[in-house]
């Protein structure tokens, strides 16, 4: 009689053609066949499905295995069928008589997987058939969303721990992306028994992790077609809204590729069809929310681009991991402005409805309010009305799970436990935006928050090693360093000197006013003129001393921190021992600044610091879409500009000229040395207009109507 492991091994050859099993599916496969209970974490790619479908082969009975999406399901049920085994799904894209069939074949036993979605256990009835069938493994695949400490909590998720227990069998869960406390979160949720953890290695060193910061939607779109030119296709490039899809849609089409569109405001048949021609390789690349991509079997996906910043770094991860199935090389690429913050924090406010919220719509239910009706009631703000529009649906899911009426008697949640969804909802973000901003290993620090789950040890502190395949370890953003002159040394030390001063409570652009001696009002609000350091550096403009800064951080001379407590992607900075030890003269450092003498620095032996120039017959069109001037920017920078012209009792084009506000309009500058490219914006204007105009463009979108920001970012309150 063969063992387990031998038995494995065989079916493996004989029924999927393999002769050696990847890292870790052994290991679950053999745990799921004799009868424990598993939670395995493998990266995308890893071959999860392999790990429960091999041992149904060989069990008596039928494994139920939950998942998520349609598409996936689809997809894994014809492979098994192609294979000559027997399995099938039941989801809302088949008609009654299909899944009347389906249901008599699960009741006569002849089914070895049945794919089903967890909204499908609210049915009772199919419950029932469910339990009457002989059920052998239940497998909860994209296991995460049962946890709503996960980056994609599904409430209908949190029905499988009452099935697990009806059912009485062994469970296995799988996922991409759990860090140690979701991990935990999985077991108690299903009551599982002593059950196997498995974390494989995340390892991906043939995906190259790079994130390139960019100061506008036009160099974003610059960014892109360097991508493009540099790998190759096919690929995908992923927008948070769907306005943003089509935008970036309409890029890939003018760059002259195969392209189409994707995302949840599509009619079912058209995003299938888009889906299909991605997978069969009629498309080269594709634009989508994170609509798309869960299940996707694609190995040949040469780049993924985020043209937005996750929410999170499993789900960033999640995506970026399509890429590159093959084994070849394959780029992951995160376009960072500190403005996208500014959508992931509309996000953040709209899923998480606030106490007095859920107790005004908990009263509206009680009353018999529809959705479209609480919306309304909510106001203009976008973020509030996708607020209220998430409470009703949280309320409603509480109301059913206790059996309580609707706005009857107390709120059917625990509002601690919402409190902290909320806070590890911003944990995550902060991870996020660590990894955006970080100039150490990627790679290790992602690495490294999978396995401990310490987000912001993970991806706080420098590795001493590096993957040796991410942007950083490559070296391509390694300034190149010259020793200083001795009043630029004196100048460093200043500038130590008062970011030690102020003890981690100012970002770069109060600590670059005080040094240059700004009468700005923030800096006489809060009493910075009165350091001994104020206005030390008054011979640099204020770019300049925010590029002595930015090089002192860039030497590990300072560090940026985030506001304990503070808005996501805000930063103060903070004196480092190595800092110390420069700014009382005990040692120097040469820096990257812009050199009197060019004298390039060599990179760091076995890498280079220059990446390969783009093909030249690809470059980034200027569309009309990327170009364009802003209206209602514009207009309100007009409105500005007339009302400071009326107060100065000059003409309005001595504050601005109409090139001046189109080119804002454009551009939208995220920083000062961003604002003295525009035309007509010099030092003098700056130093008078400079903060009005950022907070200008910061507001973006959103004082229009309250709908997410495209382009906006916090412009006091730290660094981002």
């Amino acid at each position: 009689m063969s063992t387990p492991s031998e038995a494995l091994h065989q079916a493996l050859a004989e029924r999927f053609g393999h002769s050696s099993f990847r890292p870790g599916q052994e290991e679950a496969a053999r745990a799921i066949l004799e009868g424990r209970d598993v939670v395995a974490v493998m990266p995308t790619g890893a071959g999860k499905s392999l790990c429960y479908q091999l041992p149904a082969l060989l069990l008596e009975g039928t494994t139920v295995v939950i998942s998520p999406l349609i598409a996936l399901m689809k997809d894994q049920v014809d492979a098994l069928v192609a294979r000559g085994i027997a399995a099938a799904a039941i989801h809302s894209g088949l008609g009654a008589g299909e899944k009347s069939a389906i249901r008599q074949r699960l009741a006569r036993g002849e089914l070895r997987l049945i794919y089903i979605a967890p909204e499908r256990l609210s049915n009772s009835a199919f419950r029932a058939a469910l339990l009457r069938s002989g059920v052998a493994r239940l497998v909860i695949d994209e296991a995460h969303c049962i946890s709503q400490w996960g980056h994609d909590f599904r409430p209908d998720y949190r029905r499988l721990g009452a099935l697990r227990e009806a059912l009485d069998v062994p469970v296995g869960a799988f996922t991409a992306t759990a860090t140690p406390d979701v991990r935990q979160d999985i077991q108690r949720q299903l009551g599982l028994h002593a059950p196997l953890e498995l974390v494989t290695g995340f390892e991906r060193p043939n995906l190259t992790l790079a994130v390139e910061e960019c100061r506008s939607q036009q160099a974003k779109a610059r960014e892109l077609a360097r991508v493009i030119a540099e790998v190759g296709t096919p690929g995908i490039v992923y927008a948070s809204t769907r306005k943003g899809v089509e935008l970036w849609g309409a890029l890939l089409a003018e760059l002259g590729l195969r392209s189409a569109c994707y995302h949840a405001g599509m009619g079912a048949e058209e995003r299938r069809a888009v889906q299909d021609a991605f997978l069969q390789g009629n498309l080269q690349a594709i634009a989508a929310t994170n609509a798309f991509g869960m299940g996707i079997d694609k190995a040949d996906i040469r780049f993924v681009v985020h043209a937005d910043l996750p929410g999170s770094v499993e789900a960033y991860y999640q995506e970026a991991g399509r890429a590159g199935r093959d084994g070849q090389p394959a780029r992951c690429v995160l376009l960072y402005t500190p403005n996208d913050i500014r959508t992931q924090e509309f996000f953040l406010r709209g899923s998480n409805p606030d106490p007095m919220l859920l107790r005004t719509v908990w009263q509206q239910l009680g009353h018999g309010l529809g959705d479209s009706e609480i919306e309304d009631l909510a106001g203009r703000d976008s973020a509030r009305r996708m607020a209220a529009a998430t409470a009703a649906r949280l309320l409603r899911q509480g109301a059913e799970t206790k059996g309580a009426p609707p706005g009857r008697g107390d709120l059917p949640l625990d509002l601690h436990q919402l409190r902290e969804k909320e806070r590890r909802d911003r944990q995550r973000l902060d991870a996020m935006v660590s990894y955006a901003t970080m100039d150490f290993c990627r790679g290790i620090s992602v690495y490294r928050y999978f396995a401990t789950g310490a987000i912001s040890a993970s991806l706080g502190e420098a590795a001493e090693e590096g993957c040796g395949s991410c942007d950083v370890c490559l070296g391509w953003h390694q300034a190149r360093t010259r020793d200083l002159t001795e009043e630029e040394h004196q100048q460093a030390r200043i500038a130590l000197s008062g970011v030690a001063r102020l003890d981690a409570r100012f970002g770069v652009e109060r600590i670059a006013q005080m040094l240059t001696g700004s009468r700005a009002k923030p800096i006489l609000r809060f009493g910075l003129h009165r350091l001994p350091t104020y206005g030390k550096l008054g011979e640099l403009t204020l770019p300049q001393t925010k590029e002595l800064l930015s090089a002192l951080t860039s030497a590990k001379l300072l560090r940026r921190q985030p506001i304990q407590g503070g808005p996501s992607g805000a930063f103060v900075l903070a004196l480092t021992p190595q800092g110390r030890e420069v700014m009382h003269d005990r040692a120097r450092v040469p820096l990257a600044l812009p050199s009197k003498e060019p004298s390039p620095a060599a990179p760091p032996p076995g890498r280079t610091s220059q990446r390969p120039p783009p093909a030249p017959e690809l470059r980034a069109p200027a569309s009309a879409d990327f170009e364009a001037p802003h209206a209602e920017l514009l207009q309100r920078l007009r409105e500005w500009r007339t009302q400071r012209a009326k107060e100065r009792g000059v003409p309005a084009y001595v504050i601005l000229t109409n090139r001046s506000l189109e080119a804002l309009a454009v551009e939208r500058p995220l920083h000062a040395e961003a604002l003295l490219a525009i035309p007509g914006i010099g030092p003098a204007k700056l130093e008078s207009y400079g903060e009005e105009l950022l907070s200008l463009v910061a507001r973006g979108d959103s004082a229009a109507g309250g709908s997410p920001p495209r382009d906006s970012a916090p412009v006091d309150g730290g660094e981002g």
